[in-house]
């Protein structure tokens, strides 16, 4: 399996922000899922310097961690870079006026979890026999506070929970409330 610059992070983290390689591989093992590769120690030192602006084997991408007492010094203490958006790093403030700030956004992961489905057409159903949706809990109508911005808008809340519902269960449009957003 191979380590994650996340798992360093995460354990760099844990650690107070700052550790010796040792300690990073120690809470790293402890964290990466198994198998772990053979040397665990070289690969985070690796991701580390990849990750390191003044490292050799930097490869541009996000600069996450920096050597303590310098990359020459060769003492193996690293530390997480300060926050650049924090207000005690004066490199990200001047004048007074947050200095321009841009991050990577966008990246592609793949997640696997479990969903519950709602019915779409149930919820357009719903909404449809609603001559003039308000909230049930506070009687609030849209279209009185927004005007014709806010006519028919309305939330379907369900009142027994989609994540209490088993495969099969059927959801009657009694089932369903009408609630404000505030509400819901």
């Amino acid at each position: 399996m191979t380590i994650f610059v996340s798992h360093i992070v995460e354990a760099l983290s844990s650690l107070g922000g700052q550790a010796h390689l040792d300690d990073i591989v120690k809470k790293v093992v402890q964290i990466a899922p198994a198998p772990l590769p053979e040397d665990p120690g070289a690969s985070i030192r690796a991701r580390i310097q990849e990750r390191c602006a003044e490292a050799k084997s930097y490869k541009g991408n996000e600069n996450l961690f920096e050597s303590v007492y310098g990359i020459d010094a060769r003492k193996g203490v690293w530390r997480l870079r300060k926050d650049t958006l924090s207000p005690s790093n004066h490199d990200s403030i001047q004048d007074g006026v947050e200095a321009f700030i841009s991050a990577e956004e966008g990246k592609a992961s793949l997640r696997i979890h479990l969903r519950r489905e709602r019915s779409k057409s149930l919820i357009k159903a719903f909404k449809a026999t609603l001559s003039d949706p308000s909230c049930e809990a506070c009687g609030m109508k849209f279209s009185e506070v927004y005007g014709d911005l806010g006519a028919g808008y309305i939330e379907a809340h369900h009142k027994v929970p989609v994540s209490s519902l088993a495969d099969g269960d059927e959801t009657k449009l009694s089932d369903l409330a009408a609630l404000c957003a505030n509400c819901h």
